[in-house]
Order: structure tokens, then C-alpha cells, then sequence
């Protein structure tokens, strides 16, 4: 069901037989299995966000194909949600009311909604916080409910735009722990993008490496170390080594 394909994906900004023509991403390919996680890693600027925001439907490649289950994706939807670094909660609303927000949407009855609701809030650990407002939450909590709601929804591919980036070091440790809890609870197909290498390693199943502008894709390393996963490990050490000299070695595969 959550089976994610990009097949020989390139994004152009401006016209693409124009001299001032962007290249972001160039012929990318990736098959993601049903369940299974997957890191983007790569310099700033080489793609990593607008491969997610195609995956997400909210745009579109210029040349090639993103699908899920053999679906096209050609729009925003609840099969693919969406996490971002800012939690985009609404201010307005307090934890069980943007919990349910995609319900409702959706136009569940409230029974259900209250019901999905109590699940989730259960799942991310946030019995007793339901009636407070994202300004009362500090930024894990506020993570919480973003990841909440977007499981809510039930979707297939879940998508993260450096979702821990905001936080300190501490809880940034907290919550990529709970992040792989909530997920062998609950599996989904997930793409995550990062700038930290630990990140990528701790939480994915595989790591897809871009290369600069226009990104491609320079490798994929199948991490393949049980959960949890101990960084002072040899194995651990070696992943480390090579996906750093991957995004930083002097080879740029540029066009």
C-alpha cells in the first residue's frame, strides 16, 4: 500500500529550454518498500526538500513520475502527510483540536474522531495535555501533537522536513527515540530529510545521499543495524565514515 516509487524524476524551475533554467533534481530514482525508512541526506540546496514537496503533491515534477502504490501523485492528500521543522500547529486551536483538524476534514463522525483522537494522544504521550494551546508546549510537546495529527489521518507515506531541527540536542535525542517507538507501533512508509548524518543513521532503514546541484542520487546505504543503535559501535562508526565522505568527498557529479 505504501510502496513509494520515483522513477526518473527531474525538477526544473523557469523554462527548460532557457539559458537561466534551474536545475534542482535531475533524473532521480528511488524504490522505498511498504513500511520501510528512508533518510535523504545532501549538502544545502541540492534537492532534498523539493524531492519531498513532489512526493507530497504539493509540486510537480517537471520530467518523470512520483507514486505511491502504483498511484500517480499529482496533489496534496491523506495518503502522504506532511511534518514540517516549524510544527505548523494552529495557534488558535488547543492539542485535541488539532489532533482531530484532518478528522474533520476528512468529515468523520465525532465519535470517531474522539475515538482517533484518544489513540493518538495515547501513542505520542499526551494524556493531560489535550485542552492546552501549542504556546503552553514546549517544542517536543508541540512536535507530539504535529506527529499526532498527521498519523490521524492514517496515511501511507509519511513525510518529515527536518523535523527536529528546532530543538536542542537533548530533546532532539528524546524524540528521535520516540519517533522509532511511535513508528514500530504504528509502521508507515517514511521519508525523512536531514542535515545530520547521526539523525539519518539512528532512525533509517536506508539513507539515499544527493549530490550538489542538480541533486542525483550519489548512493544509497542500507544502514542495516538493530534498533536501538549504539553510536560508539564499530559498525555504527563506519556508517558514519562513509556517508561523510560521500556528501563530502571532492567528487561532485555535476552536469
Amino acid at each position: 500500500m505504501g510502496r513509494l516509487s520515483i522513477e526518473n524524476v527531474s525538477k526544473i524551475y523557469g523554462d527548460p529550454a532557457s539559458e537561466g533554467a534551474v536545475v534542482a533534481l535531475r533524473d532521480v530514482s528511488l524504490d522505498i518498500p511498504d513500511h520501510a525508512f528512508c533518510a535523504i541526506l545532501g549538502h544545502s540546496g541540492c534537492g532534498k526538500t523539493t524531492l519531498l514537496n513532489m512526493v507530497a503533491g504539493f509540486e510537480r515534477p517537471t520530467f518523470g513520475e512520483v507514486s505511491i502504490g502504483g498511484e500517480p501523485v499529482s496533489r496534496p492528500g491523506w495518503r502522504n502527510t506532511m511534518i514540517f521543522q516549524e510544527y505548523a500547529l494552529f495557534p488558535w486551536m488547543n492539542v485535541a483540536e488539532n489532533i482531530e483538524f484532518g478528522l474533520e476534514m476528512k468529515k468523520l463522525p465525532q465519535q470517531e474522531r474522539e475515538e482517533a483522537r484518544r489513540t493518538y494522544v495515547d501513542l505520542v504521550g499526551l494524556q493531560g495535555f489535550e485542552t492546552k494551546y501549542p504556546r503552553q508546549l514546549s517544542g517536543g510537546m508541540r512536535q507530539r501533537v504535529a506527529i499526532a495529527r498527521a498519523l490521524a489521518v492514517c496515511p501511507e507515506v509519511l513525510l518529515m522536513d527536518e523535523p527536529f531541527a528546532a530543538l536542542d540536542a537533548q530533546t532532539r535525542g528524546a524524540m528521535q527515540d520516540e519517533l522509532v517507538r511511535i513508528w514500530r507501533r504504528e509502521p508507515k512508509t517514511v521519508m525523512l530529510v536531514t542535515h545530520s548524518i547521526d539523525e539519518a543513521i539512528k532512525l533509517a532503514d536506508k539513507v539515499v545521499v544527493l549530490s550538489r546541484r542538480p541533486g542525483r542520487v550519489k548512493d544509497v546505504v542500507e544502514i542495516g543495524l538493530e534498533r536501538p543503535r549504539d553510536e560508539d559501535h564499530a559498525d555504527y562508526i563506519a556508517l558514519r565514515r562513509r556517508l561523510r565522505e560521500l556528501i563530502y568527498d571532492d567528487f561532485d557529479e555535476r552536469s
